[in-house]
């Protein structure tokens, strides 16, 4: 059964102490996609681009895009760490995830494209297909060798029947993030991690109930011949 609340519980109980490195690389995820974001977001002010500056914006995006999906990747598996132990993680954890770059590139331009053709049809579909597809860097930062198709098939099986669940768990976080706002944004730097923790509890138990109930099996999990 989906308990969000056990998932946040134990979230709770994994930061504690240890909240150094995960608001570390919070604060050096949002620096790094703010710097790449800047050049971008001048030529988007611009009232008419020329074919040089449409090339440059659409690199730039595409860069900003790719360099998020590594990020993601490499912050996904040090929460996966951080379930496995209740030690401090150095910080060369996530320099390991970050050797990961190439599923965490593929993985987010493969999320990207399949959400957006599916929100072409309406919001609604595309909200529903990126439920469906989330847990897909957990899946990579574990099995960087299977592929970014693969583990998005996996993530459309483990999330099947609990989509609601993971939506209804993105909501009650809302409160505190209202809450946040009132500090001008600083409380995010403990509200996201605490977010990031929680979501990577409800991966672990999604994938142990897609096992028990024979959805999927660890050979699924092998590296593709």
């Amino acid at each position: 059964m989906f308990d969000r609340i056990t998932y946040k519980k134990a979230a709770r109980k994994q930061l504690k102490g240890r909240w150094g490195l995960p608001i570390l690389l919070l604060v050096i995820s949002c620096v790094i996609t703010s710097m790449i974001a800047m050049p971008g977001s001048v030529l988007d002010d611009a009232a008419f681009l020329t074919g040089a500056e449409y090339m440059a914006y659409s690199t730039l995006s595409l860069i900003s895009l790719c360099v998020q999906g590594i990020l993601t990747l490499a912050i996904s598996y040090v929460y996966l760490r951080m379930m496995h132990t209740t030690e401090k993680l150095p910080f060369d954890t996530f320099l390991t995830g970050l050797e990961r770059w190439l599923s965490g590139a593929l993985g987010i331009l493969w999320y990207t494209l399949w959400v957006f053709l599916w929100s072409l049809l309406f919001i609604i579909p595309g909200i529903i297909k990126s439920i469906s597809y989330s847990q897909m860097f957990f899946i990579l930062a574990e099995n960087p060798k299977i592929g970014v198709r693969r583990a998005m098939q996996i993530s459309k099986v483990i999330t099947q029947g609990h989509k609601a669940d993971l939506f209804v768990m993105g909501l009650s976080f809302l409160g505190w993030a209202i809450l946040c706002l009132i500090t001008f944004g600083i409380g995010f730097l403990w509200l996201l991690p605490y977010m990031q923790m929680s979501y990577a509890n409800a991966y672990a138990a999604l994938k142990n109930m897609a096992f028990m109930t024979n959805k999927i099996t660890p050979a699924d999990f092998a590296p593709a011949n």
